[in-house]
């Protein structure tokens, strides 16, 4: 349906098309721009008098800010040329005049001798209670400009405020007791550690391997020998598999330390230190009223609270955090800055980190390892500069791929895709132990899997934990998408198997298969992005072996029908997006094609997602190796482009502190 013509019509789209006819001055759009248009469109009639031509020039408008919120900004540009690119296909010069006049008629003051412009019943200025609202050079929706607006004083009020300390010899001891390891901290993980200690909110970035979970092992620590207690402290993540390797990540630490550390202190934090959650559970999601149960009129139970992977939170979820964490609390945010910024709207911890400043681990502790790791950290610090010159090495064709390092596969995915994925598949995916483990009964007694199937599904979890490959898109149809791939590499798995191809439905997988649940299943506890393994699992019911769905949480292994209301799919590949919080020892990044540049103006929206973070992001996901396939032209042109989110956050904190000072 992609591309089709479709028009609008507030009687219903369908009722339009398949009888009724449309109206004659009803908008058309492409069906990938539907919603926008069409809600673009009834806001115009919201303000009855308006011309003809006033009205398709705002509702363009109006589609141009929800377009730009789905897209991840909360503000649009409105002047100089950002006003054409606002408008498109309604940018000629008449239109530029009519929207400019439209603003200036927003801004102006009712008059006492005339009736207010039309154009006032949906627009206004800061203050109002319009659908649109303008701030200076700046478009925003009300409800986008109300969330920063709040979100940043109350940011403002908890910098400001005093959080509880020890006083400055004390909290020296304090950090030098913590701080020797093993491993002994950095310079900058001391002084991050001693940031979050004297805060009521702390920043600390850094990207893979700069020490961030070891630190979070430190100031938990270091709070446990100022007596904070540890059912006070409260440790979370953006998703599910975030706060699962974070609490892989602590507990190697916490182990590490116990080799070298029989001390009684330590021994306490190792077997009560808090287990990592999800934010939604954290601030009491429930899904029967749609509400959060923490807010500022019931606020977290805690005196620290401290959430990994910040990077990838929004606005709208950041602002209910920073409102649940009582005003005497410390809140601890970490992240890697320079990744892609949350799916929804905003680039928060950016937009903090670029305001406040934050303590900032650079030293990449990996790097001594091993020299694919070496090549890695390098090559990202040279997308990161937007520069990809020879950070990664030339292979014309997949026989020439070693993965190790950074390697450029320099070919389109249409031409060199299935000798790639063929290559993928025997180096990543297909040994005798997977088929072994794959084709093998597992039975549950009790609820619980035995001692030795418990093992083999784990070596299963480990072996798909090993490789991925990333996408920038998921949607099917495209050869270079996640779902694309992953029906190539099930039906190998399928082949590979011995298994029966039957048409396609949420059952079909392979033995063995990997799986990602695609939306939230409470009733199972099993959230979007969750993933699992498809085994044949014999649940001791009287129905026999069928197949069905293993996750592994909070350290035991659950075993669930794949017919029920989790949506599944395979999880061989998983955009880029999905990937954040996870690390594997290999991956590949599959970029797709896009459409030749008509002029130099057109390269963003040609090149869509494919930018610096995405790539920086991907890449930052290996440990061992990196393979990108693309043309190297338009891997260059990616790595030049950054994310481009328009928000106001960094610029009122920047500007409240200013006023301040």
């Amino acid at each position: 349906m992609s591309g089709e013509a479709v028009s609008l019509h507030p009687d219903g789209t369908a009722a339009v098309r398949f009888g009724k006819g449309a109206l004659e001055d009803s908008p058309t759009a492409s069906a990938d721009d539907f919603e926008p248009a069409y809600l673009g469109w009834e806001l115009a009639r919201c303000a009855p008098g308006l011309s003809p031509n006033e009205a398709r020039v705002l509702a363009a408008i109006a589609a141009a800010c929800i377009t730009s919120i789905q897209a991840g900004s909360t503000r649009l540009p409105i002047r100089g040329e950002a006003l054409g690119t606002l408008l498109g296909a309604e940018g000629t010069p008449a239109s530029l005049a009519l929207a400019r006049h439209l603003f200036e008629q927003a801004r102006a003051p009712d008059a006492v001798d005339s009736a207010p412009h039309p154009v006032r019943a949906v627009m206004g200025v800061a203050g109002d209670r319009k659908p649109l609202i303008l701030d200076g050079p700046w478009l925003y929706s009300e409800r986008m400009l109300a969330l920063e607006v709040s979100f940043c004083a109350r940011i403002q009020r908890r910098v400001e405020g005093a959080a509880p300390q020890k006083d400055a010899r004390s909290l020296a001891g304090v950090i030098a007791a913590v701080a020797s390891g093993p491993p002994a901290l950095t310079d900058a993980q001391k002084k991050a550690v001693r940031e979050a200690l004297r805060s009521g909110l702390a920043l600390i970035t850094g990207g893979p391997g700069t020490g961030k979970t070891m630190t979070v092992v430190a100031l938990v620590s270091a709070l446990s020998w100022m007596g904070v207690p540890m059912d006070a402290m409260a440790i979370a993540a953006p998703t599910g598999k975030a706060a699962q390797r974070l609490k892989e990540a602590i507990d190697a630490g916490l182990a590490a330390r116990a080799r070298a550390n029989s001390d009684i202190a330590q021994a306490a934090v190792r077997s009560s230190i808090p287990p990592p959650m999800t934010l939604h559970r954290l601030l009491g999601w429930s899904p029967t009223s749609g509400r959060f149960a923490h807010h500022e009129n019931n606020p977290l139970p805690y005196r620290v609270v401290i959430v990994d992977e910040a990077s990838m939170i929004d606005l709208a979820l950041m602002d209910r955090l920073v409102r649940a964490v009582g005003e005497n609390a410390r809140l601890v945010l970490l992240g890697d800055a320079d990744q892609l910024p949350s799916v929804d709207a905003g680039a928060v911890f950016r937009d903090l980190s670029a305001a406040l400043g934050s303590a900032r681990l650079t030293t990449n502790l990996r790097v001594a390892q091993d020299a694919g790791g070496r090549a890695i950290v390098s090559a990202a610090e040279a997308v990161n500069a937007g520069v990809l010159g020879n950070a990664a090495r030339h292979r014309g064709a997949p026989s020439e791929l070693r993965f190790d390092g950074v390697e450029l596969l320099d070919a389109r995915f249409s031409d060199a895709g299935e000798t790639f994925l063929d290559l993928w598949w025997r180096t990543h995916i297909d040994d005798r132990a997977l088929l072994a483990r794959a084709s093998r009964t597992y039975t549950l007694q009790a609820g619980a899997f035995a001692e030795e199937d418990r093992a083999e599904l784990l070596a299963l979890f480990a072996h798909y934990a090993r490789a991925r490959i990333l996408c920038a898109t998921r949607a099917q149809g495209a050869p270079a998408s996640v779902d694309a791939i992953n029906e190539r590499l099930m039906d190998r798995l399928r082949e590979a198997a011995g298994a029966r191809r039957v048409f396609r439905r949420a059952t079909d997988f392979a033995p063995g298969a990997p799986v990602m649940v695609q939306r939230n299943d409470y009733a199972r506890g099993l959230f979007n992005g969750d993933q699992g393994l498809v085994v044949r699992v014999d649940p001791d019911d009287g129905g026999g072996p069928r197949p069905m769905a293993v996750f592994a949480r909070a350290g035991s292994l659950d075993a669930f029908s794949t017919d029920g209301s989790a949506d599944l799919a395979p999880a061989f590949a998983m955009t880029v997006h999905k990937a954040q919080g996870s690390e594997f020892e290999h991956v590949a990044l599959v970029l797709p094609l896009v459409p030749p540049l008509v002029s130099p103006e057109d390269e963003p929206r040609s090149l869509g997602l494919l930018t610096r973070e995405l790539v920086y992001t991907a890449m930052t996901r290996a440990r061992r190796s990196v393979v990108i396939l693309a043309p190297r032209d338009l891997v260059t042109r990616a790595v030049s482009r950054r994310v481009d989110r328009h928000s106001g956050v960094a610029e009122r904190l920047a500007r409240r502190t200013a006023i301040r000072m």
